[in-house]
C-alpha cells in the first residue's frame, strides 16, 4: 500500500506527531511525507518526498504572537493553488492528512478521499 501523509509544519507539534505514528504507518506500505509550512525547528528523519512553503504563520518578535498582516501578505494563493493542482495524491492508496490546506485542496479538486 502507499500511503501519502500530509504534515503541517508551521510548529513543531505536528511533526512530533508525526515522527510518533511514522512507523505504525510504515507497518501498513510505503509511506511519502508532504511536509508543508517553515515554522519549525525540529529535526527529524521522516521520510519527506514533497515539501512547500504553505501557509505559515508570522509572528511580530516584540509581542510573540501572530502578524495577521505579515501572515496574509506572505501566503500566494497562486503558489498554493498551483502546488494543490500538481500534488500527485492519486497515485496513493491512502491519502492522510494532518491539517494541512494544500492537501485539503488537491484531495477536493481531483475528488480523492482522505482522512484527516
Amino acid at each position: 500500500m502507499r500511503i501519502f501523509y500530509a504534515v503541517q509544519a508551521t510548529g513543531n507539534g505536528h511533526i512530533s506527531r508525526a515522527i510518533e505514528i511514522l512507523p505504525h504507518l510504515q507497518a501498513y506500505g510505503e509511506v511519502d511525507i508532504f511536509l508543508s509550512g517553515s515554522n519549525y525547528s525540529l529535526k527529524s528523519a521522516l521520510p519527506v518526498a514533497y515539501r512547500s512553503k504553505g501557509i505559515s504563520l508570522q509572528y511580530a518578535q516584540e509581542k510573540g504572537s501572530v502578524d495577521l498582516l505579515k501572515t496574509l501578505t506572505s501566503v500566494s494563493l497562486r503558489k498554493i493553488w498551483n502546488e494543490a493542482k500538481f500534488l500527485p495524491i492519486e497515485k496513493y492508496d491512502l491519502v492522510i492528512n494532518d491539517s494541512e490546506c494544500i492537501t485539503s485542496l488537491a484531495c477536493k479538486l481531483k475528488k480523492i478521499k482522505s482522512v484527516h
